[in-house]
């Protein structure tokens, strides 16, 4: 009786064990669906210049952090966070950010790409440190991309058209980053906003270009 008692305790065990995995694999399932879901429809905003594309990006990037802390990519979810804060700051500067007039897509100056390149190398190395000291998963690649994706975030709120070219390579690496995490859904969407941010940047090189007719034009009738 007593071995029958230990056997049907060790199984009772196994199968709470069992239900718990089951329900961690479904509520991340969840998250992620509910991550790719609002990822979309935040990059679609974004390319048509929508501002509405902030709040939904930040209730994105809320569970994605999730998913990367628990994940152990302690970069992703450090860069999840701080995309809460440049959320709300990408959505006053759309709005009244451009002297209480909304800002137009423009280019980058050479200045910035060398304050940005600076930036981008620094981040890289402080990230570095930090994940190798919490033995985080690649490490070297969550860092990289997390330093990138900040350049790029801070290019995007100033509505510098040249953020979508280093959203396309921040997001081509996460693709395989998550591929080997078997995080399929975000590959998936990685994937998606790779492709999608070429478009973004055709879309906004063609509003720069509008925008500079429509003032030689107004320069020529004044």
């Amino acid at each position: 009786m007593a071995f029958f008692g230990r056997g049907c305790s060790v199984g009772l065990q196994t199968c709470c064990f069992f239900a718990k995995v089951a329900a961690q694999e479904e509520e991340e399932m969840d998250l992620e669906t509910l991550t790719v879901v609002t990822g979309v429809i935040y990059l679609l905003l974004s390319i048509r210049q929508n501002p509405y594309c902030w709040p939904v990006g930040i209730v994105s990037v809320v569970s994605w952090g999730y998913l990367a802390f628990s994940g152990r990519l302690y970069m992703d979810a450090f860069l999840q966070l701080v995309y809460v804060v440049l959320g709300f700051y990408g959505w006053w500067q759309w709005v009244r950010g451009g002297a209480h007039k909304p800002l137009l897509v423009r280019s980058a100056t050479p200045w910035e790409w060398g304050i940005g390149s600076g930036v981008f190398v620094g981040l890289t190395a402080i990230f570095y440190t930090i994940s190798l000291a919490l033995e985080a998963d690649f490490a070297f690649w969550d860092s990289l991309t997390t330093a990138l994706c900040l350049v790029a975030q801070y290019m995007t709120a100033k509505k510098v058209k040249e953020s979508f070219l280093l959203w396309a390579v921040a997001n081509g690496i996460y693709t395989l980053l998550y591929m080997a995490k078997d995080w399929h859904a975000l590959a998936w969407l990685m994937g998606v906003y790779t492709c999608l941010s070429f478009v973004g940047y055709r879309a906004w090189d063609r509003s720069m270009k509008g925008s500079q007719l429509g003032e030689a034009y107004c320069i020529g009738r004044g």
